[in-house]
């Protein structure tokens, strides 16, 4: 079986790698092949990959590639993490808006905006390579923005596609780790759209704990329970709590954009970096760390760029598919009647049974009339977006951007517009 990687020069790729490995028991897989269009990025992670198998099995087969239909042939599973513009592309996406004091950031408001119309056209590409060279395989799409990924799929290709996303299971991970019982024992009531969404109620084995989580936070040091002192992740908890105290039910971390709006852009604007270039900054160190283990002679000393759940959740859900195992994940799917008082074709995120026929959603209650009317106001937003990337059509661009909940007017939407098309030459092109 051979597994291809797209974006495999991402610093993600090592625990992706190690994920694989967790579950090759059960998958059993025999060639890794990692593709990408940044050459030494893929030197480095390929080097490193090929390290860490060799001491796995030497029999695996590993490859790197700049070919994008090379990766693709012969493949059963496509994992795909890309990111459209790079980094780069990324700090330009949150430093534009803040120009007209409108909040910077990577998936919400303007910069998942310009972030959508670079990548959605680079998506449909890939997936028509796939339809072409390989149509019985799986992609399984990290790739941001990940709802708007899967409603592109779903609506314009026939592939087997699911599109992931880890903050569901990052918190479903962190719960379980603060009532300490197995994270495999809890899951969740959540509903919302990719990187907006709410969790309503927490269930230990069908029993719903939720009043325990209220006593939880009430009564315990919630940051001292963090597994991290990563001050990101400290910040968005403090501000979760916040707003948890105030509407009673645990938030998306990236609901504070629309929450908080005034006060997160006024963080923005006080940093004297982005988050964009504290992350290129993450990965030029990891890079060099890297070499150095790859040069090294244990490939058990390299350092990973994120949390555990990141690897797991793509390979567990892989592992859900070839083994048609049926278990419970939160993915993004057509609302279809899913989600009562949302549109047929819009993309929500909700908890779905993952196997060999991809995801199917399971029932869930209707949102409250406030989340209804932002996820309604977002998911048409997305929808429009989608339309104007793959038009390249400028006028609906526009009207998209407008229609953010973050953009404050029609004539600073115009502004933003025309700044990234300017930033992006080439990689935005609308007419």
């Amino acid at each position: 079986m051979k597994i291809a990687i797209i974006g495999g020069g991402s610093a993600y790729t090592p625990g992706l790698i190690e994920g694989l490995v967790k579950i090759r028991h059960e998958v059993c897989w025999t060639e890794i092949c990692l593709m990408d269009i940044d050459p030494e990025k893929l030197k480095i992670v390929g080097a490193l990959t090929a390290k860490i198998l060799r001491a796995v099995d030497p029999k695996i087969v590993v490859s790197a590639t700049v070919d994008r239909v090379e990766a693709i042939l012969g493949s059963s599973f496509i994992l795909c993490q890309i990111r459209v513009g790079g980094l780069a592309g990324r700090v330009l996406d949150e430093k534009i808006p803040l120009r007209y004091d409108v909040i910077g950031q990577e998936t919400v408001g303007p910069g998942g905006f310009a972030m959508a119309l670079r990548t959605l056209p680079v998506m449909l590409d890939i997936a028509r390579d796939i339809e072409r060279h390989a149509p019985e395989a799986w992609l399984i799409n990290y790739a941001n923005p990940s709802g708007m990924v899967a409603a592109l799929l779903a609506k314009h290709t026939k592939l087997k596609a699911i599109s992931i996303c880890d903050v569901p299971i990052g918190i479903q991970y962190f719960l379980a780790d603060a009532l300490k019982v197995n994270r495999g024992r809890v899951k969740l009531d959540y509903v919302g759209l990719n990187h907006l969404g709410w969790f309503r109620r927490v269930f230990v084995e069908g029993k719903d704990i939720t009043p325990l989580i209220h006593q939880l936070v009430k009564t315990k040091d919630i940051i001292s329970l963090l597994p991290t002192d990563d001050e990101k992740t400290v910040t968005e908890t403090k501000m979760m709590l916040q707003l948890y105290n105030r509407l009673g039910v645990i938030p998306s971390p990236y609901l504070q954009y629309y929450y908080l709006k005034r006060e997160c852009l006024a963080k923005q604007q006080e940093a004297e970096k982005t988050r964009g270039e504290v992350v290129q900054g993450i990965e030029r160190v990891l890079l060099a760390h890297f070499t150095e283990v790859a040069a090294g002679d244990d490939a058990g000393l390299w350092k990973s760029r994120g949390g555990a759940w990141h690897s797991e959740l793509m390979v567990n859900i892989l592992s859900s598919i070839h083994n048609d195992k049926g278990e419970e994940y939160i993915v993004n799917v057509l609302s279809k009647s899913t989600v009562p008082g949302m549109a047929h074709d819009a993309c929500v995120e909700v908890p779905c049974i993952v196997d060999s026929r991809g995801a199917r959603p399971l029932p869930v209650e209707a949102p409250t009339l406030d989340m209804l009317g932002l996820m309604q106001v977002v998911a048409a937003y997305e929808a429009l977006t989608i339309e104007a990337a793959l038009e390249k059509n400028y006028r609906k661009a526009l009207l998209a951007l407008n229609l953010n909940p973050l953009v404050p007017s029609l004539d600073i939407a115009q502004q933003i517009l025309d700044a990234y098309i300017a930033a992006h030459a080439g990689q935005i092109v609308l007419h």
